[in-house]
């Protein structure tokens, strides 16, 4: 599979996070959401990881849902296997097509490449 390009990851991305069944979604989003905020705040990885200990994001969402922590993680990892498993799908489903020999001007040569999903 080619490299994909970061702005279709991250379309991908939100569109797989769209079609999560609602709790999946929003615990996903909401641990996400924490977990950025805690890397926003961390001056590096050391206290990046401290802060992840001492304000867990999987504890914040069991007491923001009202629901176990175990169950936090369970529905955690069957999200992340959802997404995966759509995002694998879809790009092996993406035919790229090189156009660069195409736009090729005769007089003169071009250091860009065309290429288009399909």
């Amino acid at each position: 599979m080619e490299r994909i390009n970061p702005i279709l990851m991250g379309f991908l991305l939100r569109s797989v996070i769209k079609k999560l069944p609602d709790i999946h979604r929003e615990v996903y989003q909401y641990i996400e959401s924490m977990e950025y905020q805690l890397e926003e705040v961390s001056v590096d990885e050391k206290q990046f990881l401290q802060l992840m200990i001492e304000k867990s994001p999987f504890k914040e969402a069991a007491v923001h849902f009202s629901l176990h922590i175990s169950t936090i993680k369970e529905i955690m990892d069957e999200a992340q296997m959802e997404i995966d498993k759509s995002i694998d799908e879809r790009c092996n489903r993406i035919k790229w097509i090189d156009f660069t020999d195409k736009f090729k001007q005769s007089d003169k040569t071009t250091q860009r490449a065309f290429i288009f999903l399909s």
